[in-house]
Parts: structure tokens; sequence; C-alpha cells
């Protein structure tokens, strides 16, 4: 709520249309922790339709009672249209929002809110209709920090089955001689289970699994002594690499500790074109997600995992 009270009523707009799956609603005032009712949801946003919140940050958390409790309190309201929002981290809806045939009460989950939000960053003033709107600099930075804290707090659905792909032309052989992966500091990244490497044209058979990933690391002996997010193990292992002969030597870096696990029959070749010439063109640029599952039904290309 402290973010969408900070952007536009245009741009909040957009992202409770997703999530109610409705079109032309009308905001004026957001709220936190509404007063004046006897059941006090999380929060509330106020105008011709009453929107009221209640959110759990736990798998599983949501009680029927307290729903049904807020349902009645919000006959109370006098707005045209009223809905009442479960937002919660589960992958399917609740049984116990199920239970309850009200057409006021909406479930969503943290990973629909963020497909939400990523598609309002994505918008390009350049091609994009006059009547949408566009996030301002500020208003994009605020966005994508709601993003990486649902990132950060493991909120979205699928982990178990979603791998990161990340194109690794220098990843793939520090990985290959220490099972690490580097990046650039406070890089955010959805929840995953499993990582992979993409270089060469290919994604690798290797698909290891993520043990730990700790921020800022300066890679030097000092640095490494003196991180406190470092297990007595993951020093020892640094402290191996990060001699003066290591490329990144000095840099500050987001470190992923992985382990060996499933690998792959063979390489998935990308074959996918531009469509105006017989160029390649990468399947990863930066990073990607794909399906676990998908990885082991043995696919043909690249275009076999596209979501």
């Amino acid at each position: 709520m402290a973010v969408f009270g900070h952007i536009s009523n245009s741009l909040t707009e957009d992202v409770l249309e997703v999530l109610l799956d409705e079109s032309d609603l009308s905001l004026l005032t957001i709220e936190n922790q509404v007063t004046g009712v006897e059941s006090v949801p999380d929060a509330a946003i106020r105008s011709s339709s009453a929107i009221w919140f209640e959110t759990k940050t736990v798998r599983d958390a949501v009680g029927q009672d307290q729903l049904e409790r807020h349902l009645k309190a919000l006959d109370q309201d006098n707005s045209d249209e009223q809905r009442l929002v479960a937002l919660t981290p589960d992958a399917e809806e609740p049984q116990e929002v199920r239970n309850i045939d009200d057409d006021r009460l909406v479930w969503a989950n943290f990973s629909s809110l963020v497909d939400a939000i990523e598609s309002l960053l994505d918008r390009d003033l350049g091609t994009t209709e006059d009547v949408v709107a566009i996030p301002t600099e500020r208003e994009a930075f605020l966005l994508r920090e709601l993003v990486r804290f649902i990132y950060d707090e493991d909120l979205v659905s699928g982990k178990e089955d979603r791998v990161l792909v990340v194109a690794a032309r220098k990843a793939w052989p520090e990985y290959e001689d220490h099972t690490i992966y580097f990046c650039q500091p406070g890089r955010s990244f959805k929840p995953v289970e499993h990582m992979a490497f993409y270089t060469d044209g290919e994604i690798k058979p290797a698909v290891p699994r993520v043990v730990d990933r700790v921020d800022d690391v300066l890679l030097t002996e000092a640095g490494v002594e003196e991180h406190d997010g470092l297990s007595e193990s993951q020093k020892e292992k640094l402290m191996g690499i990060v001699g003066p002969d290591m490329k990144r030597h000095g840099d500050r870096q987001q470190v992923i500790f992985l382990e060996d696990d499933v690998t792959l029959s063979e390489p998935i070749r990308n074959d996918k074109t531009a469509s105006d010439s017989d160029r390649g063109v990468a399947f990863v640029q930066g990073h990607r997600y794909v399906s676990l599952s998908a990885l082991r039904d043995d696919p043909s290309g690249t275009t076999d995992l596209e979501e």
C-alpha cells in the first residue's frame, strides 16, 4: 500500500484491473488498517468502489472465518462496488476462499501481482497508446523495489519448478571450476531451486541446485573474512578462489552457492531465429526462467521452452 500511495491512480488502477480481472475502476484514496468497522482488514482503497485487502505472507494461512467477518463488515460500506481481495503466496486458490459463495471475494497471489507490475514496467512511451499510463522514473523505482521485496520474502509461487537460466559466457567456466555463480550486488531474481547456464548457443546439461545466496561480498581475503552473511564453510570455499589472480578480485559481487543436482541428457540448442533473417537470436539476454519439468522432457530446442 505504501508504494501504491506514491504512484499515480492510473497505474494503481491498471494493477488492480489485472488482480480483479475487471476494468473501469476509479480510485481516490488508499488506507492502511481501516478503522470504524468491526472487522479490520489490512488495507482499503476507497472511491465509488471499495476494495479491501486481506494479505497473507505465509502459505496455507487463509482463515475462512476472518474473510466472512470482513465481508460482513463490508456491508457497512456505502460504495457502489465492493471487493475483498485475499492476497496470498499460495500457488492455487485456497479452499477457504472457494468455500465462500460471495461474488465480492477475489483471490490473487503475489505471482499475479508481480506479473501486473512487470507489465507496467515494460511499457514504452514511444510505442504504447496515449491513453496508457507510463511510470515515471521514480514510480518505476518504487515498483521495482516492491517486486524485489516480494522476491526476497519468497512470496512468489512456483519455486520448485522454476529454473533461473543465466547468460553464462563467464559464468559457465566459473561454475565448472567452483560451483558458484557471481553477479552484480543487488540483482533480484524470482525464488528458484535450480539454475542453468546459457552460452555457446545452448543451455548446458548441468542444472545445479541453489544452496544459498549472499549479497554484496567484497572479493578479497579481508572482504570474505569480515562478511557477516557468510558461513564458515562458505568463507573457506571463497578463500580458495579470491586470490590476486582471480579476474573478479576486488569486485563487490552477489554470490550464489550451488551444488550439482540435475544433469540433462544433452545440451538444449537454441533453435530460435529472427523473423526477418536466418541469424540466430539469443535465448537468454541477462536471465530468464524456464520450467524444470520442461527441461527434463528432452526438448528438441529452446523454442519448446517458451512460456
